[in-house]
């Protein structure tokens, strides 16, 4: 028998009114069915998240979205290859290939509408936060924009929605997905609303930009320079960090609401998450795109859509035609059509523009988006709360009028079984985090990445296995605390502190406006459902079916959450870089952690169950067994359809004595070496028995970071904190590109002793770098056309700036000129350390014969790129 708390006997003991507490209440085929219940939820989320439409063929009418012709717009714009900004497949190929796509969609529009075209070339600079933050200077970048108008209407005289894509690429990637599928849906989308039988209300214009991978160069042009970008009143953006599937709307705003009301009304497969914008936002996502710029340069509001699914291909040279299915595009194009359509004929685009917050949004399995703005958002969570408290209260009734206990001692008793909820997940997380330890332990990591489906037996399992053995052991051993006894007592204790945690994390998220609290507000609608059986005095059995009843769109919604977060997370793995914990571990807390929500309104089942020590034991055995059989069997962790990425830059790095005057022929030594960034936890080293010399690859050491900034390693990118490591072995032979450069510090005027004039000169490449590190004490400024500077880092003491500068190949650009003034006492007579670079990644030779065989010795499982790079390291003084 076991005692539950009540009214006391003559023996002082706590029973209740029939003085037996019925320990198992649900029967385990209950809980099995439970289970089962949300692993069917998980496929329809899996469906869901993998359905595509049938694409059309040119038999369907001509305003309608017909994948068939964007499929071809895309084959004709990655058959070329690669396409970097300043190669001739960007500057000249690609450029007439668009152009001819847009003329044959001005020739198939009706006699209602109108296309012009246009080729811009711009120069600018900026000052971007993308990672560590960056200067952005640019010459002679390009863009293809289309304006496409009803006729008779005014030229130019219309507010305009934009559409905006990018056509370059990285090198050794066509760049299908990323974003040559976008510009194809775009083309085909204007062809499409142009053909239709009526004259457009709006104008529409078509960005097709040839630098957003130059780091948004492209989009800052044309918003800052070109005679149409005064016209538009909002944007659509299409991305890509995968290849085919559903496109998600990941970013909204910061204004113009309507924008997402819109979508939601229109959008026939939608998919869309304010929590995807807040996990974007948060730098979780190493990426960026033209949205920024739109938005922080050109002061417009929009909708930012992207391909996530098979991110394995993303930036590779798997990234061809063949890797986007025209369903995808189908799917894409309908939505993105639906959408222009509706705002290009609705009177949103004059209206004034509307400053209201951006609204609380998601979808519900792709079929419908709710959108709510702030103040509905608030009320709803308000509400929600409201509810959770009722709840507690009726609870609190509830035991008082059928165990004898008072409310008082039901509130603490609930606090207690809060706690203890909230360590049965904690504990959940822990058994999730053990085979993961093991793994990296045994040097067996990321074998998760080939076979994503290994995350359910390493950790999903081992997470509620955990977690469960948590809940009964507490429950159990404090039976006699308030609100900790087996059964229907148990059942609605453990329902209600979870109910509790939801409601407090949900009055968190309302306070600080996080926008992906709409995730715990879900989750307060079993106690909902309970509450309302309550109302209708259905009793203990009949509130735990309701409450699971109204668990199931909760955790719907979250195991619909937990297939795209994974999809998309498990690939970021292979460029996460130099994470502080192990990819492994990673992927192991945040496994568990979405197992554990998806699967949360199970736990007062568990712990009201009949022999549920047999269900956990057998969850925790497969688990176990699957850590074995990975330990023994040490699967590859890569394969040719999701390799690993390696980076291999050719690099003469030249290493000059301190001078106030500096030349690319003043160096004192030079070494030749390949770099390789540590792109993942298995980088090099994966590669001994297959690339020459791998194996003696030797990490950055103490002494090159002591020695130079950025430990004197060639970066194209300021992304010294996502990748702080990198591995060097020796090259035989030097890179091919050539940096010239002259850096000089002015003597200082008599009437500022405490200040120098800098000039640096660059040239040699379309593409260069500057990384300026100022003396402690030292403050850098430069004159225009530099933008303020973006500081980057701290290295030790000092401030860090990253400079990017592009000029296109033609005509010949002139060199760079930097005229900066440093301030201030340097200790030591020092002014200034700079790191300058030359990178020839837009050279169809941009490799020497060495690199290249180095290169292709990769196995299939390997996706290789790279380039040569002349580094000069600098001190002036």
């Amino acid at each position: 028998m076991r005692l539950f708390y009540g009214q006391n006997d003559e023996a002082g003991d706590r029973v209740v009114k029939e003085n037996v507490v019925r320990e198992g209440v649900v029967k385990l085929r209950w809980v099995v069915a439970a289970l089962a219940t949300t692993v069917a939820l998980l496929m329809v989320a899996q469906y869901a998240d993998t359905y595509l439409p049938e694409p059309l063929d040119r038999s369907a009418p001509p305003d309608r979205f017909i994948a068939e012709i964007a499929h071809e717009h895309l084959v004709n714009l990655t058959s070329m290859g690669p396409r970097v900004a300043g190669s001739y497949e960007n500057e000249v190929a690609a450029v007439r290939v668009l152009v001819e796509a847009l003329r044959g969609v001005a020739a198939a529009a009706s006699p209602h509408n109108r296309l012009d075209i246009d080729v811009m070339r711009a120069d600018g600079a900026f000052s971007l936060t993308f990672i560590d933050g960056m200067t952005n200077m640019y010459r002679g970048v390009q863009g293809v924009v289309a304006r496409a108008r009803g006729a008779g209407g005014a030229a130019g005289g219309r507010p305009a929605l934009l559409l905006n894509c990018h056509y370059d690429t990285v090198p050794d990637s066509p760049g299908a997905s990323d974003d040559g599928a976008g510009c194809a849906v775009l083309l085909e989308v204007t062809r499409a609303l142009v053909a239709a039988p009526r004259p457009l209300r709006h104008d529409l214009l078509l960005l097709l930009n040839g630098a957003e991978e130059n780091i948004l160069q492209a989009s800052h042009a044309f918003v800052t320079t070109h005679r149409w970008a005064r016209a538009a009143r909002a944007f659509l953006n299409l991305e890509a960090c995968g290849a085919g599937g559903r496109e998600v709307l990941f970013q909204a705003g910061p204004a113009q609401p309507w924008l997402l009301e819109l979508y939601a009304a229109a959008a026939p497969r939608p998919r869309a998450s304010s929590l995807a914008q807040e996990l974007f936002a948060s730098g979780l996502v190493p990426a960026d795109t033209d949205f920024r710029v739109f938005r922080d340069h050109g002061r417009l509001s929009g909708l930012d859509l992207a391909w996530s699914a098979n991110g394995y291909v993303y930036h590779t040279r798997l990234d061809s035609w063949r890797a986007v299915p025209p369903a995808a595009l189908q799917r894409t194009g309908d939505n993105v059509l639906a959408l222009a359509a509706a705002a290009l004929a609705g009177p949103h685009l004059a209206a004034p523009p509307e400053s209201a917050a951006p609204p609380v949004f998601f979808d519900v399995l792709g079929v419908a988006v709710l959108v709510l703005r702030p103040p509905a958002a608030a009320a709803a969570a308000l509400l929600a709360l409201a509810a959770v408290a009722l709840a507690l209260r009726c609870s609190a009734a509830a035991a008082r009028a059928r165990i004898y206990v008072r409310p008082a001692e039901w509130a603490r008793g609930m606090l207690r079984v809060t706690a203890a909820a909230l360590l049965a997940q904690l504990a959940g997380l822990a058994a999730a985090l053990l085979p993961a330890l093991v793994l990296h332990a045994a040097g067996v990591r990321m074998t998760f990445y080939a076979r994503p489906a290994l995350l359910l037996p390493l950790s999903a399992l081992p997470a509620l296995a955990g977690s469960w053995a948590d809940a009964r052991h507490t429950s159990g051993s404090w039976a006699r605390v308030r609100g900790a006894a087996r059964g229907w007592a148990a059942a609605r204790a453990w329902r209600d502190a979870l109910a509790l945690l939801a409601a407090l994390a949900l009055a968190a998220g309302l306070a600080r406006g996080v926008r992906s609290a709409f995730v715990p507000a879900l989750w307060t609608l079993p106690a909902v459902g309970a509450l309302a059986a309550d109302a209708l005095g259905a009793g203990e059995g009949g509130a735990a079916l309701a409450a699971a009843a109204g668990a199931l769109l909760p955790a719907a919604t979250s195991a619909y959450l937990a297939v795209g977060t994974l999809d998309m997370f498990v690939p970021i793995m292979g460029r996460a870089g130099t994470s502080p914990l192990p990819p492994d571990v990673l992927m192991a807390l945040c496994t568990g952690a979405l197992t554990l929500l998806t699967c949360s309104w199970l736990l007062p089942l568990v712990v009201a169950a009949r022999r549920a020590r047999a269900l956990v034991l057998a969850l925790a055995a497969v688990g176990a067994a699957a850590t074995l059989a990975v330990l023994l069997a040490r699967p590859a962790p890569y394969s040719a359809e999701r390799p690993q990425r390696l980076m291999v830059f050719h690099t003469r790095r030249s290493a000059h004595a301190a001078a106030a005057n500096v030349t690319q022929e003043s160096a004192a030594d030079a070494e030749l070496l390949y770099w390789v960034p540590e792109l993942d936890v298995n980088t090099p080293h994966s590669l001994d028995d297959y690339v020459a010399g791998m194996r003696e690859a030797h990490a950055t050491t103490a002494a090159e970071c002591a020695r130079w900034v950025y430990c004197g390693a060639p970066y194209f990118l300021p992304v010294l904190s996502l990748v702080a490591r990198g591995h060097a072995l020796p090259a035989p032979h030097p890179p091919r590109p050539r940096l010239a450069f002259a850096a000089r510090l002015l003597p200082p005027a008599p009437a500022a002793p405490r200040e120098r004039a800098l000039e640096l000169r660059l040239a040699g490449a379309p593409h260069l770098t500057a990384v300026l590190a100022p003396a402690a004490g030292v403050a850098l400024a430069c004159a225009a056309p530099a933008p303020p500077l973006q500081p980057g880092p701290r290295w030790g003491d000092r401030d860090t700036y990253f400079v990017a500068l592009y000029a296109a190949p033609e005509p010949a650009p002139e060199p760079w000129v930097l005229r900066c003034t440093l301030s201030g006492t340097p200790a030591g007579g020092e002014w200034l350390q700079a790191a300058l670079a030359a990178h020839g990644m837009a050279d169809a030779a941009r490799r020497s014969p060495h690199h290249e065989s180095l290169l292709r010795s990769a196995p299939d499982w390997v996706a290789p790129t790279g380039w040569g790079v002349d580094l000069h390291l600098v001190t002036l003084q």
